[in-house]
């Protein structure tokens, strides 16, 4: 996948870390659901300098944003037709579906887990952590997901 070795290929030279989550990070622990994006993380240092290295790629600018069960700082970039929607790891918080309160979302770099997805190497939220957090935003997307990879 051309969109995922190009901002793969930008982390890398910038030495950012990096946590793939979302429907990537679905895929590669073997969902099936159809990707709509590529999802990550990156801490704040990194986010920012790469919002400004990339702005000619910039669909959506960077904000702050408060949607679809989520209350983060993030960027989309499209490259080549495919969203790539990158979150600073600045505060992220998720909304419970079931008590409609505000959790924070622990973006963990030491936990991450190693897969090989369309040929590359990338670093996944944690298999557990992943399905904690799609357990608790409750979207009938995400459901579906748990449903695949929670073995």
């Amino acid at each position: 996948m051309k969109a995922l070795e190009w901002i793969e290929g930008k982390l890398r030279y910038a030495s950012a870390l990096r946590l793939y989550c979302g429907g990537l990070a679905v895929r590669a622990y073997g969902g099936t659901r159809p990707l709509n994006d590529i999802d990550l993380f990156v801490p704040d240092a990194h986010f920012w300098p790469l919002v400004d290295a990339l702005h000619d790629f910039v669909r959506k600018p960077a904000t702050r944003q408060q949607e679809a069960g989520w209350d983060l700082t993030y960027v989309q970039f499209v490259y080549e037709g495919v969203k790539i929607e990158i979150g600073s790891d600045d505060r992220p918080r998720i909304q419970d579906r079931a008590s409609g309160e505000w959790v924070a979302l622990d973006i963990d770099y030491a936990t991450v887990e190693l897969r090989t997805y369309e040929g590359c190497t990338i670093p996944l939220m944690a298999h557990k952590q992943l399905i904690a957090y799609k357990r608790t935003l409750g979207r009938e997307v995400d459901l579906i997901d748990v449903g695949e990879i929670d073995r």
